[in-house]
């Protein structure tokens, strides 16, 4: 439980971040590039000294197509979610993308079959109920307007 409180903590702050990246600097595709290779910069050490680099257990062709079609699906989510943190609040995507966590693993319910428990039905009502009162409060309670930017002596 507190590795997922940690890792939505982790999310909420990414998106605050990238937020302001996206507004004062960087553009989807750059933000993507950068976040991506920090990753493997992060990852591959770890990879490399841990054995899981080896030739002689290649993955066949078809693993690679699921790698790489992995790979396509997830670029693609990223540019696509950035493009949208463009566009609402950090706070406002952080509730949609917890929602989609919701639906998915409720989703997986559907067509796997996955055993439902009284703290999975507890944590839906817990989404669901959380992800309607931050609607009420969004709408009942806007955020006052923007002041615009002053103006410099010259008139500019």
């Amino acid at each position: 439980y507190q590795r997922r409180v940690h890792g939505n903590c982790t999310d909420c702050a990414q998106n605050v971040v990238s937020k302001k990246l996206l507004s004062e600097r960087y553009s989807y595709a750059e933000l993507q590039f950068y976040t991506t290779a920090s990753a493997l910069a992060l990852q591959l050490p770890y990879f490399i000294l841990s054995g899981h680099l080896s030739l002689a257990e290649a993955p066949d062709r078809g693993a690679w197509l699921l790698l790489f079609v992995d790979g396509v699906a997830f670029h693609v989510q990223s540019v696509a979610a950035y493009g949208l943190m463009s566009l609402i609040s950090p706070v406002t995507h952080s509730v949609a993308n917890t929602m989609k966590r919701t639906l998915l693993i409720w989703l997986s319910v559907l067509v796997f079959g996955n055993q439902v428990t009284p703290r999975s039905g507890l944590g839906t009502v817990m989404v669901i109920a959380g992800v309607a009162l931050y609607n009420h409060c969004r709408v009942r309670y806007p955020p006052p307007p923007r002041a615009p930017p002053p103006h410099d002596s010259n008139g500019v």
